[in-house]
């Protein structure tokens, strides 16, 4: 049967749909072991630098404050601490491309109950937009504007960017992400730089190991007959014997 010319149309149509839509999906982000980052999984920020002095992630207050922790880059000495990501789409187990996302610590707990998720600080120091915590996971849009961070390719690694798309009728201000240093040496992630924090990512899942338990004697002869299995076999013989006489 010949195809109409509205049958034609239909399946062009659908056909470059799929194909837009197929490009609009984001290449996944890969840890140092080439495997994609996961939602749930846990994972170390490993800064990509030749400087002495660059570590992992950890948080710590700066300025005499103490109700506001900022997110902190440690010394070469220390990996940080590990975290997580959660994509904007709650159906998205794959962390991709310039994806909108969640960054939250894991393993840090505050006596005041305090969220560990990354946030936009405008506050603490003026004209300086840090990265802090206490921001809210998930519940995209307007109210929630500063949570929301991307991570984009950079060179041979990546970088962080804060530039949200949750909410289509706001406005923010964009940037990459890299690092302040504070009068007292302490490294702060803020965004605007011009020299972003360049990175990788480790998983920290270990490894399990399992070691299977040494074969029981009757396991590892299974053709051999216990004691008492051979005694209740002489007395069936024995009661069979016995009833075929009377």
């Amino acid at each position: 049967m010949a195809l109409t010319p509205f049958l034609v149309a239909i399946i062009l149509s659908t056909s470059f749909l799929f194909l837009v839509k197929a490009q609009n999906i984001s290449e996944p982000v890969l840890d140092i072991s080439g495997n994609p980052l996961v939602k749930g999984s846990q994972y170390f920020i490993v800064p990509v630098s030749g400087r002495s002095n660059e570590g992992g992630l950890d948080v710590s207050s700066i300025r005499n404050t103490v109700d506001t922790l900022v997110v902190t880059q440690n010394a070469q000495s220390s990996v940080g601490k590990s975290l997580r990501f959660t994509p904007v789409d709650a159906n998205e187990n794959i962390v991709r491309l310039s994806t909108d996302l969640n960054v939250k610590f894991m393993n840090i707990i505050f006596s005041d109950n305090m969220s560990t998720v990354w946030t936009i600080n405008t506050r603490l120091i003026p004209q300086r937009n840090l990265v802090s915590v206490g921001g809210v996971e998930g519940n995209p849009g307007r109210d929630t504007l500063g949570n929301w961070f991307k991570i984009d390719k950079y060179e041979e690694a990546y970088k962080f960017v804060y530039c949200p798309g949750v909410c289509e009728t706001c406005r923010p201000f964009c940037g990459d992400i890299g690092i302040l240093v504070e009068p007292n040496n302490k490294r702060v992630l803020f965004v605007g730089s011009d020299k972003p924090l360049k990175v990788t990512f480790e998983n920290t899942t270990s490894v399990v190991t399992v070691t299977k338990a040494p074969p029981t004697p009757s396991a590892s002869h299974p053709d051999r007959l216990s004691t008492m299995s051979f005694i209740n076999l002489v007395m069936c013989i024995v009661i069979a014997y016995l009833t075929k006489l009377m």
